[in-house]
């Protein structure tokens, strides 16, 4: 490195798992053009990888591990780490993964921004990170062990500092919709890194590090951080900001479900209802108040959103970490159990076997719904009841999924596969985008959040960009964002106005994602949209916590500009392997299929998505992203923004 680099550490660290080589790479040449993180680990990808071709679980996937440049700071909520890579979950092939806790920090105090991994090991192993120190030690021994028992082992072995990222046997085992876990809360959930790990023999990562962050103007970068800490807990900064404080301090994610399914957007029964019902109250609050032993916090963060749980009594005594709304969600509404109880400890299960909470739970539901159709039989599932309520079948079942044990070998595969496989009647009853299931919306409650869904690059997910403005209906930040007010309105077809909001916010994800911060805080939910100036005060506070930390000045606009690239990159390597605009359409159900529920805002039923209307929507979002009209990136446009290369490299591909 030529010059003092401050926020970042300023190095790519690389390990080839075939060869063994330990390698370190000038990151300090990509800060200022890829910020880091997610928007730099999309750039290094693609023109790393031979993205068109390569095979998820093969040698030649690389998985790239980012932090940020307020990660590890003083920054409220500054945890975050980010991971991309190339999915076996979803059929785009695109992998995104993101978690809180404390190891994205850990890894950025052995002094890395980045940490790349490539190749396969002959055995297993876990990689051990210590500042300088960096070696691959054999990890036989823990081989076979869950996620909790790894974690204890390791941190008993290295040290109470000691922070990882590992698998469990989900992983080890190439389940698609296995994850990678870190602490008793937190996951890499979608997309199935868990497997991508598994298929490389690498069962964690471990990071201990000591090294400081060195920060450009430290004075000034504390002061803006404490006022942005004040001002997140401020119980008078806004009416919307200040209720997602209290509710997700109180009782984190679940605590908004009845919220949120004011529009109906909570799903229920895999999807054929929606809304609030009081008889899944216990997943809501209740379970928090009865089985909760404390609130936990990620690094920096003071909103503690997270919790610990002990059931004591009844079939199954559990403890462990969580559980979200998603969880509570996939694994109680979608499959209609309301015993908090069985949620609490398939939670149990999903974290220590290393399982996504949302595809286990998407998996269960599908499979209720195709036995309530007849579509499958006992005799398909080992003489295990999947019915609708049985979370004592879910108990039974996830053990054969994870250790592909008679039916369980095919179930591994998840529901768009299994689906698939029974043929196209079967597929009905897959709430899907790109083969990959929806996470806890009910996108026909929601025009905006429905395209979001529909053209995300992984498949359905709300982290890609969910327009928070839509949700919250609020005039003037409606305009701020996207120009119209009907942006803000869940049930408008505005063509414009739904393409801008989408893109909007799927640019403004990126923002957390690549600076590792989490993204609840800052652009997600209700904080800083209660009105216009709330918004443009809190990238003003950003911005300047990007330079007092990396002397690196940006705007608003200038921010934007590295995310519209970023999302380029997405789109050109899923449109290399193959997605189209029918990709981008709902899915059957939402097209379909009403959704009847009881909810106080929109109709009901809920009807289904207008196919016409829809695409008149799609048509915009095309144009509004420089996309022709089959979603393929035009190459005039790319050129305009700088992305030669990614022009390049997908005319190459689309001509092979």
């Amino acid at each position: 490195m030529t010059k003092e680099v401050y926020g970042n550490m300023g190095i790519i660290l690389r390990v080839d798992l075939t060869t063994g080589s330990i390698t370190r790479e000038d990151a300090s040449k990509y800060n200022e053009e890829w910020l880091g993180g997610r928007c730099l680990a999309h750039y290094l990808l693609f023109n790393e990888v031979d993205v068109a071709k390569t095979e998820p679980l093969s040698p030649d996937n690389k998985v790239y591990i980012g932090t940020g440049a307020l990660g590890a700071t003083t920054f409220p909520s500054s945890g975050r780490t980010h991971a991309t890579y190339l999915s076996p979950m979803n059929y785009s092939g695109w992998g995104d993964s993101n978690c809180g806790g404390h190891f994205g920090p850990a890894l950025k105090r052995c002094g890395y921004d980045m940490l790349v991994i490539s190749g396969k090991a002959k055995t297993p192993v876990y990689l051990y990170i210590e500042d300088d120190e960096i070696r691959l030690e054999s990890a036989a021994d823990i081989w076979g062990k869950g996620t909790i028992d790894t974690q204890a082992e390791l941190i008993e072995k290295h040290g109470e500092p000691t922070k990882l990222l590992c698998i469990g046997q989900a992983g080890e085992n190439l389940v698609r919709y296995a994850n990678v876990r870190t602490e008793t809360t937190n996951s890499m959930g979608r997309c199935g890194m868990g497997a991508v790990f598994g298929s490389k023999n690498l069962k964690a990562v471990v990071a201990k590090g000591s090294k400081p962050v060195k920060l450009f103007k430290p004075k000034e970068f504390y002061k803006v951080t404490k006022q942005l800490r004040d001002e997140l807990m401020d119980p008078k900064f806004g009416k919307v900001h200040s209720l997602t404080y209290e509710l997700m301090s109180k009782w984190g994610t679940p605590g908004i479900t009845n919220l949120i399914g004011t529009t109906g957007m909570v799903p229920i029964r895999n999807w054929q209802r929606c809304g609030i019902d009081p008889k899944f109250d216990r997943l809501v609050r209740s379970w928090n108040k009865d089985h909760g032993t404390r609130r936990e916090a990620c690094f920096t963060c003071p909103v503690h959103c997270h919790a610990a749980y002990a059931v004591k009594d009844g079939k199954y005594p559990t403890r462990g970490g969580g559980p979200e709304y998603e969880t509570t969600t996939a694994l109680g509404h979608k499959c209609d159990i309301t015993d908090d109880k069985a949620v609490l400890k398939l939670n149990t299960m999903c974290n220590d076997y290393g399982l996504d909470t949302v595809e286990t739970g998407a998996m269960f539901s599908t499979l209720m719904e195709l036995m309530e159709r007849k579509l499958i039989d006992k005799s398909f599932l080992d003489d295990i009841d999947m019915q609708f309520g049985n979370g004592d079948a879910c108990v039974a079942m996830m053990p054969k999924i994870v250790f592909r044990q008679g039916c369980g070998d095919k179930l591994a595969d998840g529901p768009y596969r299994v689906a698939k496989a029974l043929g196209e009647d079967a597929l009905q009853s897959v709430y899907h985008q790109k083969g990959m299931c929806a996470t806890g919306v009910e996108t026909r409650s929601t025009i905006g959040s429905m395209l979001q869904f529909a053209v995300s690059p992984r498949g359905s997910h709300h982290l890609n960009g969910l327009p928070t403005a839509e949700w919250v209906n609020i005039p003037p930040v409606a305009v701020k964002v996207a120009g119209f007010k009907e942006a803000g309105d869940v049930r408008s077809y505005h063509p414009e106005a739904k393409a801008r909001l989408v893109q909007y916010y799927e640019n403004m994800f990126f923002l957390s994602d690549s600076l590792g911060i989490c993204k609840f805080n800052f652009g997600h939910l209700g904080y800083w949209h209660d009105k216009v100036e709330d918004l443009e005060h809190m990238y003003d506070l950003i911005c300047q916590s990007i330079y007092y930390a990396s002397g690196i000045k940006y705007t608003t606009e200038e921010l934007f500009e590295i995310f519209e690239r970023s999302n380029q990159i997405e789109r050109a390597t899923i449109v290399m392997r193959g997605i189209r605009r029918e990709d981008d359409q709902p899915n059957w159900k939402c097209l379909n299929k009403e959704c009847p529920g009881e909810h106080p805002v929109g109709p009901i039923p809920l009807p289904p998505i207008d196919g016409v209307k829809y695409n008149k929507i799609l048509d915009a979002y095309y144009k509004q992203r420089g996309w022709d009209m089959n979603g393929i990136p035009e190459t005039d446009h790319l050129k305009k923004l700088g992305l030669d290369f990614v022009a390049k490299k997908m005319k190459k591909a689309l001509s092979a």
